[in-house]
């Protein structure tokens, strides 16, 4: 890995208290050179941005956004994005979730897959290598069908376009931050591939590991969004 470049990981939490610090420790542990860590907080009611605070007290290489309402994932991600270029100007952007369903070993991954030349790493549930722990076959049925939705109808060649775990060159991360796209569910990913279509996107396998604290934010009426936002983008 080029210890040179400045890497930036961007992480939304919203009531993630029990998560954010085993997070930091895990990301240390995984032993990344040039690493920055923003989290992108929405005023947690929990305190996750209290935590956060006194933890970058203690580490300087842990950098906080506050928001002041929660108003979607997408946006959290585009206001971070903007926040990481104009703070420490990282190589590469990372996207990941605060609940450790994403493990912090598979950054040097991504990071590696963009350094080869990807503008965009995909973290895959869905090539050889990858897979999902703990999840029940609904859960598992309705993952794969809406990647296949999203897929066919805005012809995303990723085997895993709603994945939240990725690497960005600067370039394609300014790109997606400065873009018009839904913001308030997990269509913010499959729009930014569709988005980034054009540029060299790679998929890197990873096990999408199950919630051990905290609680999951989607629902029924978020995979409803999902399915109507979806032709939106087809059609725009």
């Amino acid at each position: 890995m080029q210890t040179q470049q400045k890497l930036c990981v961007v992480v939304p939490t919203y009531n993630e208290r029990e998560n954010v610090g085993r997070l930091l420790e895990e990301v240390r542990r995984a032993a990344v050179p040039g690493l920055t860590l923003l989290f992108v907080d929405d005023t947690s009611p929990d305190g996750t941005g209290d935590l956060i605070r006194e933890m970058a007290f203690h580490d300087p290489s842990v950098r906080l956004l506050v928001r002041k309402a929660k108003t979607g994932i997408g946006s959290a991600y585009q206001d971070g994005f903007r926040k990481a270029i104009s703070l420490v100007a990282p190589d590469i952007i990372i996207e990941m979730d605060a609940d450790l369903q994403h493990p912090p070993s598979v950054i040097r991954e991504l990071v590696r897959a963009v350094q080869a030349g990807a503008d965009v790493a995909v973290g895959s549930r869905y090539v050889a290598g990858g897979g999902v722990s703990g999840w029940n076959l609904w859960r598992r049925t309705v993952s794969k069908g809406a990647n296949a939705y999203a897929r066919t109808l805005l012809r995303i060649k990723v085997r895993d376009a709603t994945s939240g775990f990725r690497a960005y060159t600067r370039a394609k991360a300014e790109q997606v931050a400065n873009a018009v796209l839904p913001t308030k569910g997990f269509e913010f990913q499959v729009a930014s591939l569709h988005l980034l279509k054009e540029s060299r996107i790679t998929e890197v396998p990873y096990i999408f590991a199950d919630r051990t604290a905290g609680k999951s934010k989607l629902g029924v009426a978020d995979m409803a969004q999902f399915f109507f936002a979806v032709i939106r983008i087809a059609l725009s």
